[in-house]
């Protein structure tokens, strides 16, 4: 029952696997148990001078218990009521029918100190000491690079668990949902999550997956802004997973350092898609995490939502405090997060977002606040079914509003307003380096402190895949003058954009525009590699980046294709983009849930194969 690892303690309870983490009060040692046995506890916790009723204890099974993936019926053998001031007078007579079904062994009354907090939950008692037994899961995904539980001796910090590294089935831990209640003082109260690995963890390194990079840089001694916001709202970090290698595009036949994380929609082997692809995928595989972060240039963020069916947003620039996200571009750069129930996001965001100025409340008004552009640029798409699929959503957004859709040709419009003269009235050619030119320039020269300095100390370049030397290529040969031009072009399209597109200073009106991600074709991981390219500025990819705008990316459905993996019809996850002006980020949340409702598509995905 009982083994040891290193200086974890693990026990098996019913086949299920825990890691004990010592309880910060040793409270159960005044229950009487033996010391030297294993004994599994159940705690209620009853406030002074409370009369538990029966009631109490029935929603405290259906309620809690029962939606605890940690808690199993064995916890029942012994009963806790702490904290109760009455002792045996403390529990109503009609109470006992109710715990006499819970089979309990032993039944111990303690009345605590008043000055200590003890959740209610499953507890151990080993060795005279109090133990909080956290669940064991295997990342069977490959999406973690490490795995944290909570340090004994320095509260606030993590002591890693595992570090799977390349492989598979690292052990992942987390707490009972029992120990946490979420309030409007800590909103995000145990709920539980995992960071991309280019995002800081006080006390430990932030990889990149790059092996050069970890050799190069120490552990880090503060938590990135975004960590810290979360931990301060009750969050749990589980641990952190991983990125395509040095924040750029490397797919799973260019993952020669670290094993590309698996895509668990579909036959399995699609191609988990873009920089967060980890935190994407361990969204879509894993229901016992809630949130991820990642992060998002040009589309690190949204495709991965998009490819692994679940829901993301990327806030608008500057809305948050982006200290310790590791970036080549601040002026594209954005944290972003994934989740699977959209009806949680506006609490995430909230929490995250804090009372910046640039973020607009949702409109009381809001059926006669929304005007929708529907943009013939992107959509309809060449493939059919990803335009049904993505259409219907549009039509629950239209019936949730009581408004139609207004049609719009960017490329017309542009041609029209001729914002940068007659002789610019191409928008595609226009932006086709604008952008990118700038990203891929800086990008180059931002790093340079890494490469010098690698080669400064191991005495030869540091190691990077063969797609991020084309890119430093690209790069390096950009002179100032056209980076310089590319973005003035940038910025003129984003200003463009902004008030002939969106009407952003509008205070009556909020204008929002679908987008849809790629093509929604199956793309396997084991694919011949595609070619080097550059991302125009005219990409629907680019316009949130560009603009600085929100985007809010929702799973709407799925499209039968028949594998050539399972040689079976498998279900290819779709999604759409809604975007808007910046600073109305939960408005577009409130709009997507909405659509979503009034199109009867669930706002909600389950993990594995299937989204529904």
């Amino acid at each position: 029952m009982r083994r040891m690892v290193s200086d974890d303690v693990s026990i098996t309870v019913g086949g299920v696997e825990y890691l004990l983490v010592l309880n910060s009060q040793n409270f159960l040692q005044d229950a009487g148990y033996d010391s030297e046995a294993v004994t599994l506890v159940l705690v209620y916790t009853v406030s002074a001078e409370q009369d538990v009723k029966r009631q109490d204890l029935v929603d405290f099974r259906v309620n809690v218990l029962e939606n605890d993936d940690v808690f199993q019926p064995p916890f029942y053998t012994n009963v806790v009521f702490y904290g109760a001031q009455k002792l045996e007078e403390s529990l109503a007579a009609c109470a006992h029918k109710e715990s006499a079904t819970w089979n309990a062994t032993k039944t111990v009354f303690l009345k605590g100190d008043p000055a200590v907090t003890v959740p209610p939950g499953p507890y151990v008692f080993m060795n005279g000491k109090t133990w909080q037994p956290w669940r064991t899961y295997y990342d069977t995904h490959a999406c973690f690079m490490t795995s944290f539980k909570p340090s004994p001796y320095d509260p606030g910090s993590f002591v890693v668990v595992d570090t799977p590294i390349a492989g598979l089935d690292g052990r992942v831990v987390v707490p009972s949902r029992c120990y946490f209640k979420p309030s409007p003082s800590q909103p995000l109260h145990g709920a539980r999550i995992a960071v991309k690995d280019n995002i800081d963890i006080a006390g430990h390194k932030t990889t990149l997956c790059n092996r050069a990079w970890i050799d190069l840089y120490p552990p880090k001694t503060k938590h990135a802004a975004c960590v810290q916001t979360v931990l301060d709202a009750g969050a749990v970090i589980v641990g952190k997973v991983k990125l395509q290698a040095m924040i750029m595009r490397e797919e799973p036949l260019e993952c020669v350092e670290f094993t590309a994380p698996f895509n668990p929609r579909a036959d399995g082997y699609q191609v988990p898609s873009g920089s967060s692809h980890a935190s994407a995928a361990s969204i879509g595989a894993y229901d016992w995490l809630d949130f991820t972060f990642g992060s998002d240039t040009n589309g690190s963020g949204r495709k991965p939502a998009s490819y692994n069916g679940c829901f993301s947003i990327r806030p608008s620039t500057g809305i948050t405090d982006n200290e310790g996200v590791v970036g080549y571009f601040p002026q594209f750069d954005m944290p972003v997060f994934f989740g699977r129930s959209i009806s949680r996001f506006p609490d995430f965001v909230s929490t995250w977002y804090g009372k910046s100025p640039m973020l607009r409340p949702v409109p009381k008004d809001i059926k006669e606040s929304v005007k929708i552009l529907y943009p013939s640029d992107y959509l309809p798409t060449p493939n059919a079914a990803q335009t049904e699929l993505i259409d219907k959503f549009v039509s629950g957004l239209e019936q949730a509003l009581s408004v139609r859709k207004t049609e719009i040709s960017l490329a017309e419009q542009w041609k029209k307003d001729t914002p940068d003269g007659p002789e610019h009235g191409d928008i595609a050619v226009y932006l086709e380096k604008a952008g990118i030119y700038p990203f891929y320039h800086d990008q180059y020269y931002n790093s340079a402190d890494f490469r010098e300095k690698y080669k400064e100390k191991f005495g030869k370049p540091p190691f990077v895949h063969r797609a991020l030397h084309w890119q430093w290529g690209v790069g390096k040969a950009i002179s100032q003058e056209e980076r310089d031009e590319c973005w003035r072009r940038s910025e003129l399209y984003r200003h463009w954009l902004l008030e002939k597109v969106f009407n952003a200073d509008s205070k009556e009106t909020v204008t929002v525009m679908p987008l849809p991600i790629e093509t929604g074709q199956p793309n396997y991981r084991d694919a011949e590699l595609p070619p080097n390219s550059l991302l125009s500025g005219y990409a629907a990819l680019n316009m949130s980046p560009m603009s600085r705008s929100p985007e809010v990316t929702a799973p709407v459905g799925d499209i039968p294709y028949l594998s050539i993996v399972t040689e079976r019809e498998e279900p290819l996850p779709v999604a759409v983009s809604l975007i808007g002006p910046p600073g109305t980020d939960l408005i577009l949340v409130d709009l997507v849930e909405r659509a979503l409702k009034a199109s009867l598509i669930p706002t909600e995905v389950k993990t594995g194969r299937f989204l529904h």
